[in-house]
């Protein structure tokens, strides 16, 4: 099995907290932290392993690694992946408008590795790195299905749209595990402690039902 590398570009907010528990999920033992402070070792060595270095300084073999970038001409592919394949995925909450960040912060400064994308949208951190945990396991881009700009409805009169794409597996979208509690938490809807079920959270995300 590949590792799935992410370069830490941000600081850990609960959001962005929430995003790396939930790649934890998908890569296990695989997943690597790279470019980490010293103070934030600690936090993510409960996800994964951890380096300080940045990968675009570590040693790696370059020819073993994937860039997932947006902006990349090639896709990626089941046949590019090896067992000993690092996928990198830049540790970056999106904008609304990508400002191609990962090409400025990672591509341009590591000559020699592949560089892929995972179609047009644009996904989160943990989406990313799904779709690329679905094509490791021999899915083709084309296979995986996605939800892009899901809204989610808060009440009558209020809701928000992520702006960025959710990956679906048989048909029901992968959604960061606690992020509509975190979200509701912000806005004042409920307790911390309440609990949510998952097809209220599923039924929340696609803009079919409210939480009470």
């Amino acid at each position: 099995m590949p590792y799935l590398v992410i370069e830490h570009l941000e600081e850990i907010s609960d959001w962005l907290w929430l995003e790396y528990k939930h790649v934890s999920k998908w890569w296990g033992d695989r997943l690597v932290f790279t470019n980490v402070l010293p103070e934030e070792r600690e936090k993510l060595a409960k996800l994964g392993s951890v380096i300080g270095e940045s990968v675009t300084r570590f040693p790696f073999d370059r020819s073993k690694i994937i860039v997932l970038d947006l902006q990349a001409e090639e896709k990626l592919k089941p046949e590019d992946i090896e067992e000993d394949t690092m996928i990198v995925v830049g540790g970056i909450l999106g904008d609304a408008v990508p400002r191609g960040r990962t090409r400025e912060f990672i591509t341009s400064k590591m000559e020699g590795v592949k560089v892929r994308h995972i179609g047009k949208p644009q996904y989160s951190i943990d989406g990313a790195s799904i779709v690329a945990k679905l094509i490791a396991d021999g899915r083709k881009l084309e296979e995986i299905d996605y939800g892009e700009n899901p809204t989610i409805k808060l009440d009558e009169f209020s809701e928000i749209t992520l702006h960025y794409a959710v990956p679906k597996l048989n048909g029901k979208l992968l959604l960061t595990p606690g992020l509509i509690e975190l979200q509701k938490r912000e806005l004042g809807y409920t307790n911390a402690d309440e609990e949510i079920s998952d097809e209220e959270l599923e039924a929340f995300f696609e803009g079919k039902g409210e939480l009470r």
